[in-house]
């Protein structure tokens, strides 16, 4: 038989830590800014590690530069020529 969570573990949710929720939940209270200084502050620095690639993306240039469609995908065949 499993033993039931405590209140401090977390079982699901989200991560009061997670870049994508922690603004909301700083102006809610429901995180102290002092821990999430603390918990950036023992991240370890690992900018020397990463790799730049170049990603092209249309949709925030000007130009429409998209390759040609040659194959559709949905009907797996090529598309008729207009």
């Amino acid at each position: 038989m499993s033993k039931p969570a405590k209140k401090s573990d977390t079982v699901f949710g989200p991560n009061h830590l997670d870049s994508r929720v922690r603004e909301r939940f700083l102006a809610n209270g429901h995180l102290d800014p002092k821990v999430l200084e603390k918990h950036l502050g023992e991240l370890p620095d690992l900018a020397d590690r990463g790799e730049d690639i170049d990603l092209r993306q249309p949709a925030l240039s000007a130009t429409a530069d998209a390759p040609e469609v040659i194959f559709c995908f949905c009907c797996r065949r090529r598309p008729r020529a207009t």
